[in-house]
């Protein structure tokens, strides 16, 4: 199945996952920075994984840019996951476990847009964790994508 993992990565965390996520599902996996993705990359995959960074429970700029500058039509019957990366709440002071609380990681409302756009949910979104701003990923979020990434693959 050709699989388009189209990310946006600012401190490398979520770059680290779509590789991990394009070596699991193989050759027929395209790995493509956002400021290089096109609307073939869309229309030409059966499976589109989109990667974003949480910034305040919002996906990255690039990637909200690239995902609205496509036409709805695009995205029409196409099966698409997507994933972010953000820090865990737990182990944070109060005022930052309710700003996580409140607003929440990327993933989820950038799937509900993408659904909107009648796009097919391939597979729950999913948050993976990283500490601290910037980084590195906890230990065994690297496992916990590719298992995600091959348990939607169609």
């Amino acid at each position: 199945m050709k699989t388009a993992i189209i990310y946006d990565s600012v401190y490398g965390n979520t770059g680290a996952i779509a590789e991990a996520i394009a070596t699991a599902l193989g050759s027929e996996a395209s790995l493509i920075q956002v400021a290089k993705a096109t609307v073939e990359d869309i229309t030409s995959a059966d499976l589109v994984i989109i990667g974003t960074p949480t910034h305040a429970g919002r996906v990255s700029e690039a990637v909200k840019n690239f995902l609205t500058q496509v036409p709805a039509e695009v995205y029409f019957d196409k099966h698409i996951a997507v994933f972010s990366t953000g820090i865990p709440s737990e182990g944070m002071n109060f005022f930052l476990r309710l700003i996580i609380k409140t607003l929440g990681y990327a993933a989820v409302p950038t799937m509900a847009v993408l659904a909107k756009k009648r796009a097919i949910v391939a597979g729950e979104p999913i948050n993976l964790l990283v500490k601290g701003k910037e980084g590195p990923l906890l230990p065994g979020e690297i496992e916990r994508a590719v298992a995600w990434a091959r348990s939607i693959v169609i």
